[in-house]
């Protein structure tokens, strides 16, 4: 294996702050992009620029079905690639670009068009926007396995990571629908933020290009296989497979309900959109801050990462349940308090099952001599950006199913009890049986310390 060791500190596989935090700060980017699309997007091509909310779901589903099909072989390429800049970063650039185009685009959906013209644009959009994320996430993600080899260490770099996701919710959830509000709640309020919202990731994606220049990064190992071949080993992972499946649950678990929040307190609470400020303040910004680096990084060192797991898991299935007992006259103090709750157990179960990957990837490479990264990432990609952006998906198809009423402009409409229902369905029942199926799932899990202590010791002895 040949290595560009970067900048590491005397404690082995040790990683400087700056490079962390210079990390850390894409997700911001990816963050930003991929909560609106997963809260604001469909709110905003339904309820602003008057496309039916089947329709927007039947666009969503569409652009998943071509998104399925780009991150695998951009994991490959990005395995494969060699240039003055590494393997990974070469792609944070180019992908950072696309990503903040697409997405001005998408919050430009002009509402006087016909129904054909607008679908056709947002199609084209969500194609645009799907490819730039791909070409900058896959990269990403395979980072951290080759920016350390400690085991708890990457465990502190994924916290920048899942504390600057939360940090981007924040910013989306409580500032988003408020600014937009503030100028008007109409298309021009929803279009200035999407132009903000993009600039911004841009700017964040940018910055990680750069704060990532002295990362540790392996070079590229010539495969045995086929790229399809590589495919097909890198799937009998039972880690990874194990692992895919409970992130695919817990994020679309979380997906569906960070989606429904918004309808949540419009339709049932009878609130203004300015009450998500209050509601992302206290479960995307305040509790994300602290209890990452107070309490899940130091508590997965003490128990190890899967007990932590586990625990966070379970958690947040039973804070789920709470949203279907809300009373339609409930004070926004106690929804402060509920999104408190939520985001702690959120932010171990979004830090620790991130955290599980990079072990994953060292496992395989230890097991195989490949550094395939990219693979696993690429495929890790796949079940995150279907989660989050399935997530509309799944919101769409139960309130169409159960009658939910689109609008334009943000018009003020009495939602049937039906379509009422169909909202604490989404943001209630959803995620509470994902986080249970997930936990079952992972409840068996021996990626341990010491086993990968041991097969690492057993590889540089062989």
């Amino acid at each position: 294996m040949q290595t560009r060791l970067g900048r590491l500190t005397r404690v082995e596989g040790t990683v400087p702050l700056s490079l962390r935090a210079g990390w850390g700060i894409g997700a911001l980017g990816v963050a930003l992009l991929f909560n609106t699309y997963a809260t604001i997007l469909l709110f905003y091509l339904t309820r602003v620029a008057g496309v039916a909310v089947l329709t927007a779901g039947t666009l969503l589903m569409i652009a998943k079905a071509y998104d399925f099909v780009t991150d695998l072989p951009m994991g490959i390429i990005s395995d494969r690639t060699r240039s003055r800049f590494g393997r990974r970063r070469p792609w944070l650039l180019v992908g950072a670009f696309v990503c903040g185009g697409a997405f001005v685009m998408l919050f430009s959906t002009p509402a006087e068009w016909a129904d054909f013209e607008k679908a056709a644009y947002v199609l084209a959009g969500l194609i645009v926007f799907n490819t730039g994320y791909t070409l900058f996430n896959v990269p990403h993600i395979a980072m951290p396995a080759e920016m350390s080899t400690n085991y708890d260490e990457r465990t502190a770099i994924m916290s920048f990571r899942a504390v600057a996701i939360m940090i981007g919710t924040f910013t989306v959830i409580g500032v988003g629908p408020a600014l937009a509000a503030q100028f008007g709640g109409g298309n021009e309020g929803y279009e200035l933020v999407g132009w903000l919202f993009g600039v911004l990731a841009l700017v964040a994606m940018i910055a990680c290009f750069f704060g990532t220049a002295g990362a540790r990064a392996t070079e590229h190992v010539q495969p045995r296989e086929s790229p399809w071949g590589q495919i097909r080993t890198a799937a009998s992972n039972v880690h990874f497979l194990k692992l895919a499946a409970f992130k695919l649950l817990t994020l679309l678990a979380t997906g569906v309900a960070a989606g429904s929040v918004l309808f949540f307190i419009v339709d049932i609470l009878g609130h203004s959109q300015d009450v998500m400020l209050w509601y992302a303040l206290g479960g995307n910004l305040i509790m994300p801050l602290l209890a990452a680096p107070l309490f899940w990084v130091p508590f997965s060192r003490k128990v190890g990462k899967h007990r932590a797991l586990m625990l966070a898991t379970f958690g947040f299935m039973v804070g789920a349940l709470w949203w279907w007992f809300v009373p339609t006259d409930e004070p926004v103090w106690l929804l402060f308090v509920r999104a408190l709750i939520l985001s702690f157990f959120g932010m171990g179960k979004l830090l620790l099952g991130m955290s599980l990957l990079p072990d994953v990837q060292e496992y395989d490479y230890l097991k195989t001599g490949l550094r395939r990264e990219g693979v696993f990432a690429g495929a890790y990609n796949m079940v995150e950006k279907f989660a989050f952006m399935g997530a509309p998906v799944v919101i769409g198809v139960i309130l169409g199913m159960l009658g939910y009423q689109s609008t334009v402009d943000a018009e003020a409409i009495q939602q049937d009890p039906g379509a009422l229902t169909g909202i604490r369905i989404s943001i209630a029942l959803v995620p509470s049986v994902c986080n249970l199926i997930a936990g079952i799932i992972l409840l068996r899990w021996t990626l341990t310390r010491e086993y990968l202590d041991e097969l690492r010791a057993g590889h540089e002895s062989a």
